[in-house]
């Protein structure tokens, strides 16, 4: 191996190829990687982030490598990078940091529960004792148990003299006993990037705009992700190979070693339906995924993001990938939601011959299971009845919307019927006399392949317990089996506890947690919920305006402000103690007051498809 200063020489030597200037980069990487990551878990005391803190340092070495003047300061240079990475994550809190008990040190093997718990009670004895060492004991002794560097190496890398390193050495192993000595020796070994060649690759890690040849390049990550099943990677990939470029953004990488070529890994973010709201989709090894190649992904994909004025992202994701939840809570985002992922095959669903005595006691007591193709010809007021029983389903439902449901709107109802997604004669409708008593639909919204989507179960309080839902349910599941379908898909919250029993009961069964992950790109400002009374009314479109009719209620939910309208409601968020922003489309609201302090008016501004805007000013009536 060439020393240090020929390796630098050759990095920064500007008339060298880049090929070779990575070359010589990587093997400085392979050098110095083992002690990066040492001084960044000294400091850290977590594998995942020390590995995160290295990368980081490594890849601003290689862009201000040339600002080095001297080559022989290159070990203590890079010292002081890794270090103020490991300060800027405890600083910014920009990842997430585990107990000490969860931390590095886990064993290859798969010890039974009494030397499981035998050997997490002496990591944790471990983890403490070495966090209990002076910082300047802590990394002298990690980066000597880490690789295999000499006491002059790490003399270099700290800029301290031989007998400082002799000295902490010295004291730390008297602090230390023999046995917590050789475990940490053993763990932090197993842990080290030096192990394979997953760490080096992931510094010379760069992205490249996907291209239609690299189809099946997805089709392989997808398919060997953890714990992913031929069918559940197959439903994926065909959402993205469905998805139309030509009506919503979509910008996507690939993750590749730059000097290889290897494929490392893929990052997209799609447009929704919802304009400013986005879908972002993550597929690479665990490895790569929470070290450099997640964070390039995920901050390049970022900025595309703010730059076509996205206003959230989500992702929702395997709840058993910690390595994926890492990632993106470090970079902001939260937990919305959680839910099971259930599939039914059709073919293996019980035999429905047992239920039908339930439909035909529920035809005794006048409970007749009809759809909705059939009461859109029957009954004029289908839709609102049909609106005010989910309302009344959903009042005892523990995952619903914190906020209070709209008024009805015949017109923004029709919209919804129409759909592609929306399967009418497959709403089933349980109809006791003239009034809705419960309600279960299949629909064509994020089905599996040659499959559909079981939608929303919900029952009137007064109707639970009488076997309605059950009904409905084998209604369904009869449909799918008439109409060819050879799997359905469902989603049922862990809250809902007895929709999940029944769903079971019929033959669903989980194949995953789901956790759904959010972030705002637009930065929520904290402002005294007291302030939304003043803002709390009724306000009206001018006759001047483009929409003179238009009544807008303004209105406080708790600690929340709201904006209903034409059978939407909206939450607002504060950019400031005036103005206010709308996440499910491109709106802003912004409220003026008189020359009294009172509220006058408010401006209600929308941006649609080709980014046009207007402004409509509307005044405070009530």
């Amino acid at each position: 191996m060439r020393d240090t200063r020929a390796l630098i020489d050759r990095v920064t030597a500007a008339d060298a190829p880049h090929a070779e200037r990575r070359e010589a980069f990587g093997e400085l990487v392979s050098r110095f990687q083992d002690m990066a990551y040492g001084c960044a878990y000294a400091v850290l005391a977590d594998s995942y982030l020390a590995e995160d803190a290295a990368q980081e340092a490594f890849i601003t070495a290689w862009q201000k490598l040339g600002q080095l003047r001297e080559p022989a300061a290159f070990p203590g240079w890079l010292r002081r990078i890794v270090l103020t990475q490991c300060n800027r994550m405890t600083r910014g809190k920009r990842l997430v940091f585990l107990p000490l008990e969860a931390g590095a040190l886990v064993s290859a093997a798969e010890p039974g529960p009494q030397d499981a718990a035998e050997s997490r009670e002496l990591r944790a004895k471990v983890l403490a004792a070495l966090r209990s060492l002076p910082e300047g004991e802590r990394i002298t002794t990690t980066l000597f148990y880490v690789g295999e560097y000499t006491q002059e190496d790490i003399c270099a890398f700290l800029e301290v003299p031989l007998a400082t390193v002799r000295k902490r050495l010295f004291t730390a192993r008297r602090r230390l006993r023999r046995s917590m000595v050789e475990s940490f020796k053993d763990g932090l070994r197993d842990e080290r990037p030096s192990r394979d060649d997953s760490f080096a690759e992931m510094v010379g890690a760069r992205l490249r705009p996907f291209a239609q040849t690299d189809w099946e390049l997805l089709s392989a990550l997808a398919h060997t992700q953890p714990g992913a099943e031929a069918q559940a990677s197959d439903t994926w990939l065909a959402e993205r190979r469905r998805f139309d470029e030509s009506r919503r953004v979509r910008r996507h990488y690939v993750a590749e070693h730059a000097g290889t070529g290897r494929p490392l890994g893929y990052g997209a973010v799609e447009q929704s339906v919802y304009g400013p709201r986005y879908r972002l989709h993550l597929a690479a090894d665990p490895r790569h995924l929470r070290g450099g190649v997640g964070r390039l992904l995920v901050e390049r994909l970022t900025a595309d993001l703010r730059e076509v004025n996205a206003v959230t992202v989500s992702l929702r994701g395997d709840a058993s990938r910690p390595e994926l939840l890492a990632l993106l809570e470090g970079h902001g985002f939260v937990e919305t939601s959680r839910v099971l992922d259930l599939r039914l095959k059709v073919s293996d669903a019980q035999d429905l011959a047992p239920l039908l005595p339930v439909a035909e006691e529920l035809a005794r007591r006048r409970v007749r299971i009809t759809t909705l193709a059939e009461e859109r010809k029957r009954d004029p007021d289908h839709l609102e009845k049909l609106y005010e029983l989910r309302c009344a389903a959903e009042l005892d439902d523990p995952a619903r919307s914190p906020l209070r449901p709209p008024a009805f709107d015949r017109e923004e109802a029709a919209l919804w019927l129409r759909l592609p997604y929306v399967l009418p004669d497959a709403y089933f409708i349980a109809v006791h006399g003239d009034q809705y008593v419960g309600v279960c639909d299949l629909n064509l919204r994020e089905t599996a392949p040659g499959g559909v989507t079981h939608g929303f179960t919900g029952v009137r309080r007064e109707w639970r317990r009488q076997r309605v839902a059950t009904a409905l349910k084998a209604r369904a599941v009869e449909y799918a089996r008439s109409h060819g379908y050879r799997t359905v898909r469902a989603f049922n919250s862990p809250a809902h506890g007895a929709v999940l029993a029944l769903n079971e009961k019929i033959g669903f069964r989980p194949r995953l947690s789901l956790v759904t992950l959010e972030k705002c790109l637009r930065e929520v400002k904290k402002v005294e919920p007291a302030l939304y009374d003043a803002y709390a009314g009724r306000y009206r479109g001018g006759d001047d305006g483009p929409r003179p009719d238009f009544v807008l209620t303004i209105a406080k939910e708790g600690e929340r402000l709201t904006a209903e309208f034409v059978g939407q409601k909206v939450e607002l968020f504060p950019e400031s103690e005036a103005s206010f922003f709308i996440k499910h489309f491109y709106g802003e609201v912004v409220f003026a007051r008189g020359d009294d302090g009172r509220v006058t008016h408010l401006l209600w501004r929308e941006r649609g498809a080709n980014n046009t805007a207007r402004e409509m000013r509307a005044a405070k009536i009530d």
